[in-house]
C-alpha cells in the first residue's frame, strides 16, 4: 500500500490483509464483519478474486461503511481493493496501475488530499520486477507511505525482485515501518501447513514520518496475518502553495486559439478601472481563471481516456475469467497505453520540479526520482528553532517564525551618515553626460521584448503564476499592453499590486537545518516586474565600466571572474618563485545582499553621476515592496522589505557592485595598505580583487591587514555591511610560507585557501582542484547511468551537465595528465552503460556526419579552453592586473602563434600550468591563430579533425545524417546508426567475441546465421512483418518500393515531398525497432511476440504521435501532416 499524504491532523489507522478470495458470499460477510470490529480509516485487501463488473458492484453494495474501490483480476490469486472505514473519506479519483495487482486511489479526508496505492505482488519474479517499474511513475512527490504484500521475503536473501523493491525504497526515502514500532513487526506474516513461514507483508514509511505503532492480526480465514498500523501526524506538512501555469498548455492549439478570443474581450474592462495598473491586475486575475477552467476541462478529457482504456483491459480479463479467449497482445498494448499516460503525468511533474534534462521517451526510473527527491529535500523544512532552543514543527508556527526572522533581517538599520560621506569622497569616477541621457530615455517595446527573450525558460513564476513562456507565446497582443503598464509604473512611481510582492523561497545551504540563518532566501518575482527590472539592468550594465574600478569584475561588461582567479594563481606562482612575502586574505560578508542599506546605495548612485530620474526609477521598484515567505508551500503574510536587494531580481548584483565600490576605493586610496608589486606593470601595486561581495586582499605587510580591517569596520558603520569573521581567513605564501600568527584577529587557513570556488595551495593546486572536480563528475555520471537514455541523450548530458561543471576550472588550471584516462573512462562507461563498446572510441568522437555520435573529447576540449583563454588575453590590451603577470610568464612561449615584444620582463621558470600550455602548442603545430581564431570551439575542432579517423568507406555524410533525420526519436536514431555500422549485438558478432555458443538465429524455425541484415530483412519472420508494413507505407506513397538498401541507408531522394520521405523513414524505423525489440524479448525472456504484436505496437506509437500533434497543431493540420491519419481512425 502506498499513501501520498498532505496533512493528517490526528492518528490514522491502516489495515492490510490478504483475504485469499472473497467471492464466497458467506466468507465475504464474515470478513466484512471482522473488519468492522477492528476499526480503521483505510483497509487494503489483496487476492480478492474479482471476476467481472458484476462482482465489483456486488462488493460495493455489501460494504456500506464507506466508499470502496476494486480492481478486477483473474479468478484465482489476484484482484485488489481499498475500503474506506467511514463516510468522512471521499474518493476523488481512481485508476488501475497493474490489472488485478495495483490500483491507485486519490482521496480526501479532513480537508486533506492524498493518494493510496494497494499492491499485491505476482508470484513470478520477472512480473514482480515489472510491477515495481509500474509503481515508479506514481512516486511524483516526497509525501508517501508504502504498504504491500510483495510476495517475497526481503530479509532472507530474496530474489532479484527483492533488490528492485530495496532500490525503490532507497530512491524514495523509505524505511521498513515495522521495525520502529513497539513491539517490532518483523516476524513472519504467512505460514503454510508444511511449517514454512515467511514475512511477505511490509510497511514502508518515509524517514521523516511521525511516530507509529502497530500489531499483527491473526485471522481465521487466511494463511496471512493482517497488519495494522497507526500513523501519527507526519513531521513534514505541506501546503497547497500558489497557482502556477502548466506550460504544456501553451503548446496546444486549442488553448492558443481560445486565449486570443478571450483576451480581446478583456479590453472592455478598462472603463471599470481607474488607470491601466488597476486594469492590468484585474486582467491577470481573469487570465488565471480562464487557464484554470481550460485545464479542468482538459483533465476531465484525460480522465475519460484513462477510464476507457481501463474498461477495455477489464473486458479482456472478464472474458478470460468467463471461459473465453484472452488476447495477451491486445492486453499488453492497452497496458502500455495506460502506462504511457501515467508516465506523461510523471514527466510533467519532473518538468515542474526543474529536474533538469529529461529525454523524450525516457522511462521515469526510480533513480531519476531519487535525484529529484534529493534536490527537493533542500527546499523542505522539518522544523524551526526558537530563541529558547525549542524546535517547532507545526506549519503555522514555522511560517510565523520564518516570517519574523526575515522581517527582522530586511529591517532598515541605522547607519552613520557622516562616516558614509567620508567613503563617498573616495569615489572619483563620474558617469559621462551622454550615457546618463541614454539611461533616462523613454523605454521602448524593442527593449522590453529583448529582455523577455533573454529570460531563462522553465523558471518559477511570481505570485501571479504567469511564466516568461506565457508572455513570449502571446507577445503579439501582450507586448503593447505590458509596455503601457511599465511606462505607467515609471510615471507614477508605484508598481502594481502583484508586482510589488515577491515569494521568498528558501534553499538550504549547510549547517544546522533548524537554524534559519542556514537557509538562503531567493525571491520569486512576477515576470512583468522582472521585465522592468531587466530593462533598467541592461541600461545600468552599460554604465558600470565608466564608474566601477577594474578590481571589481562582477556584472561589468568585458570583465570576467577568471581575472580574479588568474591574478591570485599567478601572484602565488610569482612570490613562490621569487621568495617574496605575500598574505592572501579571503573576506566574507554576513548576509551581504540582504543587509544593503538603500539610502546609502542611492547616495552612491548620486555621487557616481547617475541622474535623479534613473535613481527614481530604481527607487520605484522598492517602494512598497513586500514579500511572503514560503515554508513547505505554506505562504506567510506580506511584510515590508526595508533593506537589501532581492536575490532573484536582475538588478540586484549590479546594485550591490555599486554599493561596494566605496569600500574598494577607500582601501585603494589608503597609503597604509601596501599591495603586491606586479612585474611588468610599471610599478602598479595590487591591494585587492573583488567579485560582488567576495573580497580578496593581497598584502605584503602585517600592518596592511590590520589597517584594511579597520577600514572595513568604518564601512560597516557607514553602510550596514558586516564582515563575517568566522568565514574569513588568511593564508601565507612565498617567504611567509609556514607562518602561523595572523594579525587582525582572522583565522589561519591551514589547508588550501578557497576563493570563488577554487582552492589555492603553494604547489599542486591543479591536481587538488581537478581531483575534486572528477569526483563530482563521477557522482553525476553514476546518477545518469541509472537513467534510460539514448546515445544522443547521453551526449547531450555530457554537453549540458558534465562539461559545464568542468569549464569553470578549465579556464584556471589545465587537466593533469594523471587524470585524463580516468575521465575518458568515465565518459565511455556512461555511453555504453558499462557494457561492451561495439564502436571504436575514435569513431564515437566524430560528428554525426562522419559516422560518430559527437562525444566530446574531454581532455582535448579542456586543453583548448585553457590555451584559448591565454591567447585571447594576450591578444587584447591589459585591463586587469592579471594581464601583466600573464605576459611575464607566457608571452614568450606563445611567440610562435602571436606577435611578441621583447620590451617587457620575462620569467625563466614557468609554473606548471603555463608549461603545460606551451607544450600543447608545440605538440599541435596545425594551430594557426590567424586562420583558426581565438575561440576555443574553433581551436578544438581544428585539433580534433587533425586526429580523426578516415571516413567509413562507402557511406557519405548525407547517408549518416539521413538515417538520423530530424524529427525521429533519439532511440530510433541510435538503432539506425548501429544498424548502419553493423554493430548491433546479434549472434554472429557475439559469437566472434565468444559471448554466445552459436551464431544462428534464435528463432527455432529459422536456423540461419543471425546478422544485422538477417534480423531486419532476410529472416522469414521479418518478411511477414514487412508485408504488413507495406500497407502503411503505401498510404504515404503508393509507388514506394521497399528494399534492403533503403531500409539500411534511408529513403534518400525517393519521390514525394520532404514530409512524405520523413513519414516513410519513420514507419520503417518503427518497424525496425519492433523487430529488434521482439528479438531481444525472445532472447532474454523466451516470450515470442507475434507479427500482430509488432504491428499493434507500431500503430499504438503512431496514434500517440498523432494525438500529440493534434493537441499542438489542431485537428485539420494534424490530418494533413499524417495523410488523413493513415487509416488508424485517430484524427
Amino acid at each position: 500500500m502506498f499513501l501520498f499524504y498532505s496533512f493528517m491532523g490526528s492518528d490514522f489507522t491502516f489495515v492490510s490483509l490478504n483475504v485469499r478470495g472473497l467471492r464466497d458470499c458467506v466468507k465475504r460477510r464474515a470478513v466484512f464483519s471482522y473488519l468492522e470490529g477492528v476499526g480503521f480509516d483505510f483497509c487494503f485487501l489483496q487476492e480478492v478474486h474479482l471476476r467481472d463488473g458484476g462482482d465489483v458492484n456486488r462488493f460495493k453494495r455489501e460494504w456500506d461503511k464507506g466508499e470502496s474501490v476494486w480492481g478486477v483480476g483473474g479468478v484465482h490469486s489476484s484482484g485488489v481493493g481499498i475500503l474506506c472505514g467511514h463516510r468522512e473519506v471521499k474518493v476523488e479519483d481512481s485508476f488501475v496501475v497493474m490489472q488485478g495487482r495495483v490500483i491507485a486511489v486519490d482521496v480526501m479526508i479532513r480537508d486533506c488530499n492524498f493518494r493510496l496505492v494497494v499492491v499485491y505482488g505476482p508470484q513470478v519474479v520477472a512480473d514482480r520486477r515489472e510491477m515495481v517499474d509500474c509503481l515508479t511513475p506514481l512516486c511524483v512527490t516526497n509525501r508517501k507511505l508504502v504498504r504491500g504484500d510483495f510476495n517475497t521475503d526481503l530479509g532472507r536473501g530474496g530474489d532479484s525482485s527483492a533488490g528492485a523493491i530495496a532500490r525503490l525504497m532507497a530512491c524514495h526515502g523509505l524505511v521498513d515501518g515495522g521495525l520502529p514500532t513497539t513491539p517490532k513487526m518483523d516476524g513472519p506474516t504467512w505460514r503454510n501447513s508444511r511449517g514454512v513461514e515467511r514475512r511477505l507483508d511490509y510497511i514502508f514509511v518515509p524517514r521523516s514520518l511521525g511516530k507509529s505503532s502497530g500489531r499483527l492480526l491473526p485471522v481465521f480465514f487466511s494463511d496471512h496475518d493482517g497488519v495494522l498500523l497507526q500513523v501519527g501526524s507526519p513531521v513534514c506538512l505541506f501546503g497547497r502553495g500558489y497557482w502556477k501555469l502548466d506550460r504544456d498548455v501553451l503548446e496546444e492549439q486549442a488553448f492558443v486559439d481560445g486565449f486570443y478570443g478571450f483576451f480581446w474581450r478583456l479590453e472592455g474592462l478598462r472603463s471599470m478601472c481607474e488607470g491601466v495598473l488597476e486594469w492590468w491586475e484585474l486582467v491577470k486575475v481573469r487570465i488565471r481563471a480562464f487557464i484554470i477552467g481550460y485545464c479542468k476541462r482538459k483533465k476531465r478529457e484525460e480522465r475519460r481516456e484513462v477510464d476507457r482504456i481501463q474498461r477495455l483491459i477489464e473486458l479482456e480479463y472478464e472474458a478470460g475469467n468467463l471461459g473465453g479467449s484472452f488476447d495477451w497482445e491486445r492486453s499488453a498494448t492497452l497496458k502500455a497505453q495506460l502506462r504511457e499516460l501515467q508516465e506523461r503525468k510523471a514527466r510533467a511533474f519532473l518538468e515542474r520540479a526543474h529536474s533538469g534534462f529529461l529525454e523524450h521517451n525516457e522511462t521515469c526510473s526510480a533513480m531519476f526520482f531519487k535525484s529529484v527527491r534529493a534536490r527537493q529535500s533542500r527546499k523542505v523544512m522539518h522544523g524551526v528553532r526558537e530563541e529558547n532552543g525549542s524546535i517547532v514543527r507545526e506549519p503555522e508556527d514555522m511560517v510565523r517564525l520564518t516570517t519574523d526572522h526575515f522581517q527582522g533581517l530586511f529591517k532598515e538599520r541605522e547607519i552613520d551618515v557622516e562616516q558614509g560621506n567620508v567613503f563617498l569622497e573616495h569615489l572619483s569616477r563620474r558617469l559621462p553626460e551622454d550615457i546618463r541621457e541614454v539611461m533616462e530615455a523613454q523605454i521602448s517595446l524593442e527593449e522590453v521584448e529583448s529582455a523577455l527573450r533573454r529570460m531563462g525558460k522553465g523558471k518559477v513564476p511570481g505570485i501571479d503564476g504567469l511564466p516568461a513562456e506565457f508572455y513570449l507565446k502571446f507577445w503579439g497582443i501582450l507586448g503593447p499592453v505590458v509596455l503601457e503598464v511599465l511606462k505607467a509604473i515609471l510615471e507614477t512611481g508605484v508598481p502594481g499590486g502583484s508586482m510589488a510582492v515577491g515569494v521568498l523561497s528558501l534553499l538550504y545551504k549547510k549547517g544546522e537545518v533548524t537554524d534559519l540563518g542556514n537557509w538562503r532566501p531567493l525571491t520569486m518575482l512576477c515576470v512583468d516586474y522582472k521585465l522592468l527590472a531587466k530593462v533598467l539592468a541592461d541600461r545600468l550594465r552599460t554604465a558600470l565600466p565608466y564608474v566601477v574600478h577594474e578590481d571589481q569584475t562582477c556584472g561589468v561588461e568585458g570583465r570576467s571572474i577568471r581575472w580574479n582567479l588568474q591574478l591570485i594563481r599567478d601572484s602565488i606562482a610569482w612570490v613562490e618563485d621569487r621568495g617574496l612575502p605575500l598574505m592572501v586574505a579571503a573576506l566574507d560578508q554576513a548576509k551581504a545582499f540582504d543587509r544593503v542599506n538603500r539610502s546609502f546605495l542611492f547616495r552612491v548612485l548620486g555621487r557616481l553621476g547617475f541622474g535623479e530620474k534613473f535613481i527614481g526609477w530604481i527607487r520605484t521598484l522598492y517602494v512598497g515592496a513586500g514579500c511572503r515567505v514560503s515554508v513547505n508551500s505554506h505562504l506567510g503574510d506580506v511584510f515590508d522589505l526595508s533593506s537589501g536587494v532581492r536575490q532573484g531580481c536582475p538588478l540586484s548584483a549590479l546594485l550591490f557592485v555599486l554599493y561596494m565600490e566605496p569600500l574598494g576605493a577607500a582601501i585603494r586610496a589608503d597609503t597604509g595598505v601596501e599591495g603586491l608589486l606586479i612585474p611588468g606593470s610599471g610599478g602598479l601595486r595590487v591591494k585587492m580583487t573583488q567579485y560582488a561581495d567576495d573580497t580578496s586582499l593581497l598584502l605584503c605587510k602585517d600592518s596592511c591587514l590590520t589597517r584594511s580591517l579597520a577600514i572595513f569596520g568604518d564601512f560597516t558603520r557607514a553602510s550596514g555591511a558586516v564582515l563575517n569573521h568566522a568565514k574569513s581567513s588568511v593564508k601565507f605564501f612565498g617567504r611567509w610560507r609556514g607562518r602561523t600568527d595572523v594579525p587582525g584577529g582572522l583565522s589561519l587557513c591551514e589547508g588550501a585557501l578557497r576563493i570563488l570556488g577554487v582552492h589555492f595551495e603553494t604547489s599542486g593546486s591543479a591536481t587538488l582542484n581537478w581531483n575534486m572536480r572528477i569526483a563530482v563528475v563521477q557522482r553525476k555520471l553514476a546518477m545518469w547511468k541509472a537513467r534510460y537514455l539514448s546515445f544522443m541523450g547521453k551526449v547531450l548530458v555530457l554537453k549540458v551537465d558534465v562539461l559545464p561543471s568542468l569549464l569553470y576550472l578549465a579556464y584556471i588550471y589545465p587537466l593533469p595528465a594523471s587524470l585524463r584516462r580516468p575521465l575518458v573512462r568515465l565518459v565511455f562507461q556512461l555511453m555504453w552503460s558499462g557494457r561492451c563498446e561495439w564502436v571504436a572510441r575514435a569513431r564515437m568522437l566524430c560528428p554525426i556526419g562522419e559516422g560518430g555520435r559527437g562525444v566530446p573529447h574531454f581532455p582535448l576540449k579542456l586543453d583548448a579552453i585553457f590555451v584559448s583563454f591565454l591567447l585571447t588575453e594576450l591578444a587584447h590590451p591589459v585591463i586587469h592586473p592579471s594581464g601583466y603577470l600573464l605576459r611575464v610568464f607566457f608571452s614568450y612561449q606563445a611567440r610562435s602563434v602571436m606577435v611578441w615584444s621583447n620590451t617587457g620582463p620575462r620569467a625563466e621558470q614557468l609554473p606548471w600550468h603555463f608549461g603545460h600550455a606551451a607544450k600543447w602548442l608545440r605538440e599541435h603545430p596545425e594551430v594557426e591563430v590567424a586562420r583558426v581564431g581565438l575561440d576555443h570551439r574553433h581551436l578544438y575542432e581544428e585539433v580534433r579533425q587533425a586526429g580523426s579517423p578516415a571516413p567509413v568507406a562507402g557511406i557519405s555524410s548525407v547517408v549518416w545524417e539521413g538515417v538520423q533525420a530530424r524529427g525521429l526519436d533519439n532511440r530510433l536514431k541510435d538503432l539506425n546508426w548501429l544498424s548502419l555500422h553493423k554493430c548491433l549485438p546479434v549472434r554472429s558478432i557475439m559469437y566472434r567475441h565468444s559471448l554466445v555458443q552459436s551464431p544462428t538465429c534464435p528463432r527455432s524455425s529459422c536456423g540461419r546465421e543471425e546478422t544485422v541484415r538477417h534480423v531486419f530483412w532476410d529472416c522469414a519472420f521479418a518478411g511477414v512483418v514487412w508485408a504488413r508494413a507495406r500497407v502503411l507505407l503505401g498510404l504515404v506513397r503508393g509507388d514506394f518500393v521497399l528494399t534492403w538498401a533503403r531500409l539500411e541507408r534511408g529513403v534518400g531522394r525517393a519521390r514525394g515531398t520532404d514530409r512524405d520521405r520523413f513519414l516513410l523513414w519513420l514507419l520503417m524505423s518503427l518497424f525496425k525497432r519492433g523487430l529488434w525489440e521482439a528479438r531481444q524479448n525472445m532472447v532474454k525472456t523466451g516470450r515470442n511476440w507475434g507479427v500482430e504484436g509488432i504491428v499493434r505496437r507500431v500503430e499504438g506509437d503512431l496514434r500517440g504521435r498523432m494525438k500529440r500533434e493534434e493537441r499542438k497543431w489542431g485537428q485539420h493540420a494534424a490530418r494533413e501532416r499524417w495523410k488523413g491519419g493513415l487509416g488508424l481512425g485517430v484524427i
